[in-house]
């Protein structure tokens, strides 16, 4: 809530306007009550992005039915959630805009990150079908497919992802990053935040308004479909 606050203070210190709001996205009713009560405030909501993830990097037989439904709850679920709560609001106005956040693990499975895959799978499909549900109401659904992305959250989690790296590459992190970026990132460096908002915010205008059902990858050249 802390960093929320602080982002808060600076968009409105820059002449935009934002409030943080505390969210549990794995409890439907929290949702509900968060976007009703936006849509009282300001009388529409015209932009979703869904961001919220979390992610086990554990071989397959390491892992556990609670992680998988941890994953699914946080990852998938909460999608379908905040998007239904959303869209009630603007297919009456028939106008809006949905990205999903998904991952280059929405394309492709990995030994260390099944149950994340698993998920991140499934909000791809649910965009799509999302999207051709709500094509005729004049909305867009779309997901973006970040790749590598160094943030604080990732190191925070569970088994980091960096240190299981590290150990196969038997570098330290720095060198492994390095080394990583040039055998599968064409583009030559790992993605920022900011390349995935600017996707995002490209998503969400009306310049895109002929968009939709699709996924698009943010990941310097690592995926080609």
């Amino acid at each position: 809530m802390e960093n929320a606050e602080k982002k808060a203070a600076e968009i409105v210190k820059n002449g935009g306007n934002a409030v943080p709001v505390m969210l549990d996205v794995t409890k439907k009713d929290n949702i509900d009550a968060v976007v009703d009560k936006i849509v009282a405030d300001d009388g529409k909501i015209d932009n979703l992005v869904t961001c919220a993830g979390a992610c086990y990097n554990i071989p397959f037989m390491q892992t556990t039915e609670d992680q998988l439904r941890t994953l699914l709850d946080i990852n998938l679920i909460s999608v379908n959630n905040t998007c239904q709560a959303v869209l009630k609001h603007m297919i009456p106005k028939k106008y809006g805009k949905i990205v999903n956040i998904q991952s280059s693990a929405s394309r492709e499975g990995h030994p260390l990150t099944s149950h994340y895959a698993a998920s991140k799978f499934g909000v791809m499909g649910l965009t799509q079908s999302i999207a051709l549900s709500v094509a005729k109401e004049n909305i867009n659904v779309n997901g973006l497919c970040p790749g590598f992305i160094d943030t604080q959250l990732g190191a925070q989690q569970g088994s980091n992802l960096w240190d299981v790296l590290m150990k196969a590459y038997g570098q330290p992190k720095e060198q492994m990053l390095q080394t990583l970026v040039a055998k599968t990132v064409p583009m030559g460096r790992m993605q920022t935040p900011e390349d995935v908002g600017y996707a995002a915010l490209f998503l969400c205008s009306d310049m895109a308004e002929n968009i939709t059902a699709q996924s698009l990858n943010i990941d310097g050249g690592m995926k080609l479909d």
